[in-house]
């Protein structure tokens, strides 16, 4: 597994459901898992190594005291407030962060687990917003999306200088 960068095209592409939790998909998270790991990151959609299914894993401590989620088929099924303002990152935009402030404070999350069951996580703060990125992901969305007009426009710029560079 790689992790895609954009604008590769599939982190715009809709995931589609997971119809059935089998060998193969446990196997999947697992190896998003330890991308993640790898990266350094702290959440992980499918689309980000070129999958098209809804899966998600995050853990907020990649420092050996690993307490992984995994989220299948996540929804967000309410909300609440908005998040003041914080800095995002990605793995599929690296080296570039930028201030989010549309994010909401509190979510509630159905998905389900990796046996199947149905689950509900009620969470706030940091946790909510990794949640509502990696969900973004799912839905072809990226961090920059929630950028002002102006801020997103600086980015693409930036961002193509960088990719000139990179090539030089």
């Amino acid at each position: 597994m790689e992790i895609r960068v954009y604008p590769d095209k599939i982190l715009r592409k809709k995931a589609r459901d997971v119809e059935k939790i089998d060998d193969r998909i446990i196997s999947l998270l697992e190896q998003m898992r330890e991308v993640m790991y790898k990266f350094n990151g702290i959440g992980l959609a499918a689309e980000q190594v070129g999958l098209e299914e809804k899966l998600v894993v995050i853990d907020l401590r990649p420092d050996g005291k690993n307490q992984p989620i995994e989220l299948i088929n996540p929804v967000i099924i309410a909300s609440e407030g908005v998040f003041e303002e914080h800095e995002e990152g990605c793995l599929s935009v690296p080296g570039y962060y930028d201030v989010v402030k549309d994010r909401k404070k509190w979510i509630k999350v159905k998905y389900l687990d990796r046996n199947e069951n149905e689950q509900i996580l009620e969470t706030d703060e940091f946790l909510s917003v990794v949640i509502q990125h990696e969900i973004d992901h799912l839905n072809g969305k990226l961090f920059i999306d929630h950028l002002s007009p102006t801020r997103r426009e600086l980015f693409k710029k930036q961002w193509k200088k960088r990719q000139r560079e990179e090539r030089q």
